[in-house]
Parts: C-alpha cells; structure tokens; sequence
C-alpha cells in the first residue's frame, strides 16, 4: 500500500481514483485533489485529470444516464470502478473535442485492465464505442418531463429539482442551475485595506499578465479568471488578499463595523469573515475578533490564514458552537453566525455535494443551526448585532432561521440597506435580509440577515 501511495498516476487513472475517493469512500473533493494531483508529474497531465475529475462530479447525473442508454447493466449495478472509467470516457466523447474519440475508448479498456477488470474490457470497450457512434443522445422532453429534463441537463438529483422548484419556480429554478455550470469561472479576491490595498493589488496583478477586474459589491473586491492556483498570485504570500466571495462579503459589510466593537465568529473556518471584520477593524480603530471553530483542523486552517493576512486584532479558539458558554453572556456588540448548511448555493464550487445532500440531511441542519442561533442570541450584547448567514439556497434553512430568530428568540430585523451596495437593494433587504443568486447576481448563493437586541 505504502508503493500505491508513492507511485505516480497519469491523468486519467488520476482522475478515476478521485472519482472513487468521492463517490465510493465519500471523501470531499478538495481534499481528494490534494491527495492525488501530487502524484501525477506533470502540469499538463494534472490540468487533464483535473478537468476529468471535475467535469465528472459536475455532470455525473447526465453521464451516468447517457451510459444507461447504451449499457445492459446500469451503473449503480457496475463495479465502481468500471462505473468511474465508463464516466471520465463519456465525458470526454461529449465536452473534449481535441481528444480523439478512438483514443478515450483505448484509453478506458487500458485502465479497465489496470484496474483488475480484464474481463470487463471487452464491456466497457463496447458501450464506449457505442456512445462514440450515437449521432444523437435523446435527453427528456422538456415539455413532457420538464424536471427530469432539469435533472439530466444540469446533473442536479430529481429531489433537489422538485425542492428547487417549489421555492423559486421554474425559470428562476433554471437560471441557477445554468449558472453552477457556466465553464468561465472566477475568483473573488478581497484587499485588505490594511496591508497592500486594492489598487496596488490590482496594478500587481495586471502586471503579471492575469485578467482582473473590479468587483461588483464591495469597493475592496477583484475578480479575477484564469487563474488555476491562487497561492501563487502576486501579493498572497504577503496576506494582502483573502479568497472570498462577494456573496460572503456582505454579511460582514451587513455588520457595519465602525472600529470599535468585540466581535464574535462563531462558526469561523476558514477564515474569510473573521479577516474582514478584522481587517476593517484595525483600519479604522480599535477592536477585537474572537473566531471560533469546533476541531483542531480547522482551527489550524483559520491560524494559518489570519498568520498570512498578519492580522493582530484576532484571537483564536476551539469551541463547540452548539454549545453554550456562560462566561459569553452578553458579551459582545457583534456576532457572526455563518452555520453549517447544506451548502446549496456553491454547487459550482463543490459539486460533490450535490452527489450526497438529502432533505433528511437538510432537516437535520435546520435543527442544529437553531442550536447555535439559540446561543448566538446570548453572546449579544443588549442594543447588539446578530449577523445570520449561509451558504445556501434552501429556503426552509433560511427563512427558517430569520423566523426563529424574530419570532421566537425576540431578535428585531433591521434593514440592510445603510450598509451594503444600492445594486442589491430589493424587497427584502428593508425587511433585514438578503438572497443572492447564482445566475442573477453573479456571485454564489448566499443569505445574511441583520438582527439587533433588544435593550
């Protein structure tokens, strides 16, 4: 096991021993890709096994019923294996015009050998060349079948299609699906106003060749494309930056910070909203952040991070979020409550988590969120901000938390609308909170509300 581990990979065995790391053992992608990508030399074949593994978790639900059409086993009865090379060979036939369809079936009969499924090759050859041959793959009629249409075009899981739909309707429903799969993706940068500065980030950044361009909500934010490994951008080493994005800004923004306060990250990895408040903070006055996560890993992911950005004003600690502390009774002016979610809303960023994410999970997170919320509510001074965020669009956690907060925990809303961009003011932002979508607002989905206590 200790040689596996050491030997290198090509791109395509790479690509499917990612793929059953996340679809057989269930581990996250992020994760899977540090494993594995170190294991394949070159830069050009580890740009192919990302692009494999990515476009497969990305599209899993279209591959897999394209292979059903043309198999007498359907996937989910075929060896994971077999499944996982029988998806990066589909994938390639349908979105990777340079590569010549006789070579991606060679290719998936060499790795089903290599795998230990000789006896499988004449199989896995023959449903490959099928679909190589197929003038035309029948998809559902939308007319007819319009979710399964959803379903198959945008790999979302028929549940989360229905669920989609129910709270946003159809054409909206859409719009986001196309958005997770839009193939030009950005980075959302923030400058931190107390190191370097946007405009030296961005001078940097133009100069070394990089499309940048301004943000679209938040005077400190960049975007910037074609970028594959952030680490290396001018500037990062130095912690004048922070990968964020715009979406997440807005519930620190929602705060309005004016540099003085105790602020409270309760559920703080990896570390985004704790070096804005902080950053915003050191710039414009005195104050503290007390971030806190509930593991040692990630703790060491929020140093690592608040290290880099050489911020001062941050204290760090382990601590269970569900749990209360008695010692934080109406302790702090503001707190920030980014709760686990289901993380609808960066399904362009993790698409593993459409592979996985239940109702039954997702009701599950509505009852610890109101956990957390419960004690949230207590660490707020009296004439305090409560922040309430996520990552998703799921309506019954989000709305779900806004009420539990207004109605039963006597949280009043406040409008969002003195402290975040007039671009995203709608009907819901003098009401306290705010919904951003993909494929509307250009960002991911995310949602703040603002509360304060009541003296």
């Amino acid at each position: 096991m200790a040689t596996e581990e050491k030997s290198s990979l090509t791109a395509r065995e790479g690509a499917v021993r990612m793929l059953l790391a996340v679809c057989k053992d269930k581990q996250f992608s992020h994760a899977v890709k540090g494993k594995f990508l170190i294991r394949i030399q070159e830069k050009r074949e580890r740009a192919l096994a990302t692009r494999l593994f990515e476009g497969c978790l990305e599209r899993m639900i279209e591959l897999d019923y394209i292979i059903d059409r043309f198999s007498k086993t359907p996937v989910k009865k075929m060896k994971p294996a077999v499944a996982a090379i029988l998806r990066i060979t589909v994938y390639q036939l349908r979105y990777m015009d340079k590569i010549p369809a006789g070579a991606a079936c060679n290719e998936a009969v060499n790795l089903t050998r290599r795998f230990g499924f000789a006896g499988l090759s004449g199989f896995v050859n023959g449903v490959a060349r099928a679909i190589a041959r197929a003038e035309e793959i029948v998809y559902p009629d939308a007319k007819k079948e319009y979710s399964s249409y959803l379903s198959v075009k945008y790999s979302i899981s028929s549940t989360l299609v229905e669920q989609m739909r129910n709270q946003y309707g159809d054409e909206l429903c859409e719009k986001i699906f196309a958005a997770f799969l839009e193939e030009e993706k950005y980075i959302s940068l923030r400058c931190l106003n107390s190191s370097t500065g946007v405009d030296n980030v961005k001078d940097a950044l133009s100069k070394a060749g990089i499309y940048v361009e301004n943000g679209r909500y938040s005077k400190e934010a960049l975007r910037v494309s074609g970028v594959d490994t952030p680490e290396r951008l001018p500037f990062f080493g130095e912690g004048a930056f922070y990968i964020q994005d715009e979406s997440s800004m807005q519930a620190v923004l929602a705060a309005g910070l004016s540099g003085d306060e105790r602020v409270l990250d309760l559920c703080a990895a990896p570390g985004g909203k704790t070096i804005m408040a902080a950053d915003i903070l050191a710039s414009s006055g005195t104050g503290t952040v007390e971030a806190r996560d509930c593991t040692g890993a990630k703790l060491a992911l929020l140093k690592e991070n608040v290290e880099r950005c050489r911020l001062s004003n941050v204290n760090l600690m382990c601590a269970d979020a569900t749990r209360y502390r008695h010692e934080d009774e109406e302790q702090y002016d503001v707190v920030l409550a980014d709760v686990p979610c289901s993380g609808l809303g960066i399904l362009g960023k993790k698409p593993d988590i459409k592979l996985f994410m239940t109702i039954e999970q997702e009701k599950e997170l509505c009852i610890l969120q109101k956990n957390i919320l419960r004690n949230a509510v207590r660490y707020v001074k009296p004439g305090g901000v409560l922040i309430f965020s996520t990552c998703t669009l799921n309506k019954e956690e989000n709305m779900g938390g806004y009420n539990f907060l207004k109605e039963e925990c006597g949280m009043r809303p406040e409008s969002l609308e003195t402290f975040i961009s007039k671009s995203l003011w709608n009907d819901t932002t003098k009401d306290g909170y705010l919904q951003m979508l993909p494929g509307i607002h250009g960002t991911d989905g995310f949602f703040t509300a603002r509360f304060r206590k009541q003296i």
